[in-house]
């Protein structure tokens, strides 16, 4: 089997295909080479970076500069990727956030990287082929995306995407499918993933990490609205979420990081103990199979179509399809 990482772990050059129809560019000219308006989007981007310093707090402006120190020529990369990127696709500068991404501990625990710079391109060349401008527009520039609204028997519950930084997993990947309750806009669970590239012209989905609230009265939230929603687990339902991502692409699975993978294996070991419940336990009764270097292969469900009859089918069919309906280009991605 070849593994994915050794597929992740050439230049980004490899990643960034040419549409139909379109020319195809060298991902990797020479200074000579590159357009005036290239090098004024690295300029751009420049001063933004620059001026980060001035509105963050000192630690964290201490901690972006010796990320950067440590990798000069990967901050370069990721800069000149966030200037093309806003030229060509967003037309509008990226949050800073964006910007301070850190790709020391990003995803996978110890994974290369080089690896995980390609990984994080990856996926923003494949979101701007999935989804519509205006969504992918609105995410490069901090903002949160209102999915839909699910009613359950008596209370309703609000499904949203927004950049990963913003809800407490900015290691855990790019974008963050969040699950609260319309009443409060109280967190119920939320899962952080990465688009990824697989054999075929394919696409399918890096799970970095599922959490739930760490409020008090977390669990009887969960076990309120599984019972509101006809027996459905709030982490279920964003699963549901998730495979309905992937629906129209050729790959009939989804990918999770394993607990030793996991990123919060970076931080000390008292950190350690505050991490999620045995995410392996919950992948293997979903079905998840080995696999290396992330840690599962979930099988994602065949397309769920209308008419189940009950309470709880309707609602799973509900979730399946806020996914789906994300998505807007079809087929073999």
């Amino acid at each position: 089997m070849i593994m994915l990482a050794e597929q992740l772990s050439h230049s980004t050059s490899a990643t960034r295909r040419p549409e139909p129809g379109q020319p195809h560019h060298s991902a990797e000219p020479s200074n000579q080479n590159v357009p005036l308006k290239h090098l004024a989007a690295s300029h751009s981007m420049l001063r933004q970076t620059v001026s980060i310093v001035s509105r963050l707090k000192f630690r964290k402006t201490l901690a972006f500069m010796l990320r950067s120190s440590l990798s000069p020529r990967l901050t370069l990369r990721w800069l000149r990727f966030l200037g093309e990127y806003t030229e060509q696709h967003t037309f509008a500068p990226p949050h800073d956030d964006l910007i301070r991404k850190s790709l020391s501990s990003f995803l996978v625990h110890r994974m290369a990287w080089k690896t995980r710079f390609n990984i994080l391109t990856q996926h923003f060349e494949l979101a701007r082929q999935l989804l519509c401008p205006h969504v992918l527009q609105a995410l490069w520039r901090g903002e949160k995306i209102e999915l839909g609204t699910i009613c359950g028997r008596e209370r309703a519950y609000h499904l949203q995407l927004l950049l990963s930084d913003h809800c407490g997993s900015r290691h855990e990947g790019a974008f963050t499918v969040r699950l609260v309750d319309a009443t409060d806009d109280a967190l119920l669970c939320m899962a952080s993933f990465v688009f990824v590239r697989r054999p075929g012209q394919s696409y399918s989905l890096i799970v970095g990490g599922l959490q739930g609230s760490a409020r008090a009265d977390a669990k009887r939230a969960v076990i309120s609205a599984t019972r509101d929603l006809g027996g459905l687990r709030p982490k279920d339902s964003i699963m549901l979420v998730l495979k309905g991502l992937i629906a129209h692409g050729a790959t009939s699975y989804l990918i999770a990081v394993s607990n030793s993978n996991h990123v919060i294996n970076h931080r000390t070991s008292k950190r350690r103990k505050r991490k999620l419940p045995d995410l392996n336990a919950y992948w293997l009764d979903r079905g998840g199979v080995p696999f290396p270097p992330f840690g599962f292969r979930i099988p994602a469900d065949p397309a769920i179509n209308e008419g189940c009859g009950s309470r709880r089918s309707n609602t799973k069919i509900a979730f399946w399809k806020i996914g789906a309906n994300l998505i807007t280009r079809k087929g073999n991605n």
